[in-house]
């Protein structure tokens, strides 16, 4: 049997798939170390988001996706013509091809800006 359905009514649903995949009131983000030589800092241009239950947890191990900046890219990097790149975890991607084959990856970038307030030009859903 096959079913018709509109664009925005797919967009709709996929929100709502979203929403239940990624409690965003329970995403924690950090961003982590870079290391050159002996000197450590935090990176800046790099963002990783991850699913915590407990406010005070920092246990990375849930991570959601990652955020690349345009400066964490050389500038002769093919990527740095994409950025801003989110790069979904791959137990994500599965699941969301698995239930809407590449009609997703549209919908997660507005989804994505509307709820974390940054900008994004690319979704990476393959390493």
């Amino acid at each position: 049997m096959k079913y018709i359905i509109t664009e925005s009514k797919l967009e709709e649903i996929i929100v709502n798939y979203l929403n239940k995949m990624y409690d965003v009131n329970n995403i924690d983000l950090f961003h982590p170390m870079a290391y050159d030589d002996d000197e450590e800092w935090e990176d800046e241009n790099t963002i990783i988001f991850y699913e915590t239950d407990d406010v005070d947890s920092e246990d990375y191990d849930n991570e959601c996706f990652t955020r690349y900046d345009c400066d964490y890219f050389d500038s002769n990097d093919e990527n740095s013509k994409y950025c801003p790149i989110v790069s979904v975890d791959d137990k994500y991607i599965r699941i969301l091809d698995g239930y809407f084959a590449d009609k997703w990856v549209p919908v997660f970038k507005k989804w994505f800006e509307y709820h974390f307030h940054l900008p994004v030009k690319t979704i990476k859903t393959v390493d």
